[in-house]
């Protein structure tokens, strides 16, 4: 199953979270520690960590990737938070191009398919929620995350 079981018990902190990585120097490792340090020291915010990991934000250690440090520059976030969101859910984006613009029931419902039913209906209703959370601070509208432009090299001559 290509769809993460991470998900959060609340996303009230979720944007002031995002924006924190973004403005905060990134970590050697991003830990209960670090996001503590950005103001989040709640157990309901350190369920962060695994959804970070499973965006591909994260190794499993917990060291931050290429895609972490792309999810800096902030003309690019939104992309590359989408790019994590399509990896993460791609059994849900599978059976719907568009599953970001699902409804949480319709998210939920298909989250049941796609567990199998081994997921109880709160998990279910938390992994949705998390789903549409994120999905709110991504741009969906490439699919991919352009590149970063280049600034042109000047040759001067003497």
């Amino acid at each position: 199953m290509s769809v993460t079981s991470a998900y959060l018990t609340t996303a009230k902190n979720l944007p002031k979270i995002l924006v924190a990585i973004q403005n905060a120097q990134a970590p050697k490792q991003f830990s209960t520690r670090f996001l503590a340090s950005l103001g989040f020291p709640s157990a309901n915010d350190r369920l962060i960590i695994g959804v970070l990991k499973a965006l591909g934000f994260l190794t499993p250690e917990g060291t931050p990737t290429k895609r972490y440090f792309e999810y800096l520059d902030q003309s690019r976030a939104k992309y590359v938070l989408a790019d994590g969101i399509r990896e993460a859910y791609a059994d849900l984006f599978q059976i719907n191009t568009k599953a970001n613009e699902l409804t949480n029931v319709d998210v939920k419902n298909k989250l049941k398919t796609l567990t199998q039913g081994q997921s109880s209906a709160p998990v279910l209703d938390k992994m949705a929620m998390t789903f549409k959370s994120l999905s709110q601070h991504a741009d969906f509208t490439v699919t991919s995350a352009p590149e970063p432009e280049k600034s042109p090299i000047l040759v001067t001559t003497t």
